[in-house]
């Protein structure tokens, strides 16, 4: 008998979907300020660890619980009532 739910496995990212992303970070950790001849020897998995790092060493400790605050348009103070 067969099962009720049909179980698959997850797809795995196409070859070009995962070279545009790669792109996409290695151009992100430019902006950061890491050298172009250094992101050309790192593999896919280093470029996504060192991005993490940038990523928090440039919020600063401790900020990563407000970082959805900060997302958010603060809105203007309300007039005071007379």
């Amino acid at each position: 008998m067969k099962p009720r739910k049909v179980y698959r496995t997850r797809p795995k990212k196409a070859g070009a979907r995962k070279n545009q992303k790669i792109k996409a970070q290695k151009k992100m950790l430019e902006v950061l300020g890491c050298s172009a001849e250094s992101l050309k020897k790192l593999t896919s998995v280093e470029v996504r660890e060192l991005l993490k790092k940038k990523k928090m060493r440039k919020r600063g400790p401790g900020t990563a619980a407000k970082a959805g605050a900060l997302k958010k348009k603060k809105s203007a103070p309300k007039p005071a009532k007379k």
